[in-house]
């Protein structure tokens, strides 16, 4: 064989290799999202936020979180110091923080699981809390009472 033959067919082949496993290396996320990489069941402490990632290495799994803000609506019964129960729907508009997306997947795993094991008992149990501070379950139509309630949300989350 001839040397301009050998040298074809070596170029062939890494051509085809970059081909086939050269989008391993490049990693796109995209807006609205970041990005956890896991690498043989360890997850990698260093968020990837959203746009192009080169080089990155190609054995990473990878998991997309939305952060965009979100909202969830949650409907709680909470109890007044006159032992009667009130019915409050509450709005709660919130965003994850890119800088610990590596911590909460690991703790959480996705977002969903993340609203329902953190965000959702936390409120309930700040809404109750609260709630004990009102004497009259009528109260709760009062101004000043929803402005307290929103308050204490906000602190607390």
């Amino acid at each position: 064989m001839k040397k301009t033959n050998i040298t074809l067919i070596i170029g062939i082949i890494l051509v085809l290799l970059v081909a086939m496993f050269g989008s391993r290396f490049v990693k796109t996320i995209p807006a609205g999202h970041a990005g956890v990489a896991m690498l043989f069941g360890e997850v990698v402490t260093e968020p990837f936020g959203s746009g192009l990632h080169f080089p990155v290495n190609p054995l990473y799994e990878w998991f997309l979180y939305d952060i965009r803000e979100d909202t969830i609506t949650e409907q709680a019964n909470v109890p007044s110091q006159d032992q009667l129960q009130t019915s409050i729907d509450v709005s709660v508009r919130f965003r994850i923080n890119e800088a610990i997306i590596p911590e909460t997947f690991q703790n959480f795993g996705s977002k969903e699981r993340l609203v329902e094991k953190q965000l959702v008992p936390a409120l309930r149990s700040i809404l109750r809390e609260t709630g004990k501070t009102v004497e009259r379950a009528e109260n709760f139509f009062l101004e000043e009472t929803q402005t307290l309630l929103q308050q204490t949300l906000v602190d607390s989350l």
